[in-house]
């Protein structure tokens, strides 16, 4: 993993996810697509188990700092409980074609989502996002992903271990 690299798209993605994020928000809900979701969900599934645990960390952290502002917050917990589950669920299941990747996608925005407007109701935080939102959000969120998965592998340029065959 090249962590410079990595440091540098996760400003932009964070950027991007704070500010420019709503002026492609489909709905009167202002349904938008989560890029750092999709950046954690392609960690998770590129990167070998430590790699992918901490970048899912980090990534929940810059959802958290996106989404209030400095402040951590419920999707470091979600964002780093199903990270490194789908991380160690890698190792068993291949994730590689296009219709895997966006279900995927699909699954985990939808978990991380909802487990984190859990936390947020727990927490008696003022306003979570409604449940329309958070499926909206993970549907448009499954098919734009496939394509940032492509725009990732080429920016990051992550080797993955192939097995030799005897």
């Amino acid at each position: 993993m090249n962590w410079p690299r990595f440091a540098v798209l996760l400003l932009i993605t964070t950027f991007l996810q704070a500010r420019w994020i709503d002026t492609i928000a489909v709905t009167n809900l202002r349904v938008t697509p989560d890029l750092l979701l999709i950046a954690m969900v392609f960690f998770a599934v590129r990167c070998n188990e430590s790699e992918a645990i901490i970048t899912s960390f980090v990534l929940g952290f810059a959802a958290d700092v996106a989404a209030s502002g400095f402040s951590m917050g419920p999707f470091i917990i979600s964002f780093g409980l199903f990270g490194t589950g789908l991380s160690y669920l890698h190792r068993i299941v291949s994730i590689k074609k296009v219709p895997h990747e966006a279900i995927t996608v699909l699954v985990v925005a939808l978990s991380t989502g909802y487990l984190a407007w859990l936390l947020a109701r727990i927490a008696g935080q003022s306003r979570p996002a409604s449940l329309g939102a958070l499926l909206g959000t993970s549907i448009y969120s499954a098919v734009l992903g496939p394509v940032l998965f492509l725009l990732l592998d080429w920016l990051m340029r992550i080797k993955t271990r192939r097995r030799e065959r005897k």
